[in-house]
């Protein structure tokens, strides 16, 4: 019994190591982990089915359906799934010009705090765009956005994306603290 516990043990290492093996040492305890799981459930389940038959695969079957690893791992795909936007595509491009979004302002009228507020919303308007050509409309708005804070502030808005800057965040601390240095 030891000597299958250390051979499949070994063989799991091996096979691990070489797929896991390039995200060095981040990647050692999920490499000891499976290591060890495969190293004494494999001979456990292959002593089941040798000792009780059909008996030990039904048993097998069963406590591996049931592991809360393989659980968890349905439920999140599941999970994702359901999660994922639709976007379904245009059937007329008329209907979607008719439907759209309003137009949106002259962005040299806006001023700063404007300006970035809009760039916000149209964050939340990308994430709710039902159709590929809602999303690209939205997009082409978002890069006028930025357009304009390059414009007004290219240290600015250099300076926001920098720090990390997410498609979500707020740029106006970054375009208003440059344009005050700069004025």
């Amino acid at each position: 019994m030891v000597i299958s516990v250390v051979t499949v043990a070994m063989a799991t290492a091996v096979v691990t190591s070489s797929a896991w093996g390039g995200d060095g040492w981040r990647a050692t305890r999920r490499i000891v982990r499976v290591t060890l799981a495969a190293g004494v459930i494999t001979p456990a389940a292959v002593g089941l089915i040798a000792t009780l038959g059909f008996a030990g695969v039904l048993i097998v079957v069963i406590l591996a359906a049931t592991t809360p690893a393989l659980t968890s791992l349905v439920h999140a795909r599941r999970q994702a799934k359901a999660d994922t936007p639709v976007v379904r595509p245009e059937s007329d491009s008329a209907t979607s010009l008719a439907t759209g979004p309003a137009p949106a302002p002259e962005l040299g009228s806006l001023d700063d705090a404007a300006l970035c507020l809009a760039w916000r919303q149209s964050f939340r308007r990308l994430e709710t765009a039902r159709t590929a050509a809602e999303r690209l409309s939205v997009v082409e708005q978002r890069q006028r956005y930025l357009d304009e804070l390059h414009r007004r502030s290219p240290q600015g808005l250099a300076a926001w994306l920098a720090s990390g800057a997410r498609a979500s965040g707020n740029p106006l601390p970054y375009v208003d603290d440059a344009r005050r240095r700069a004025g």
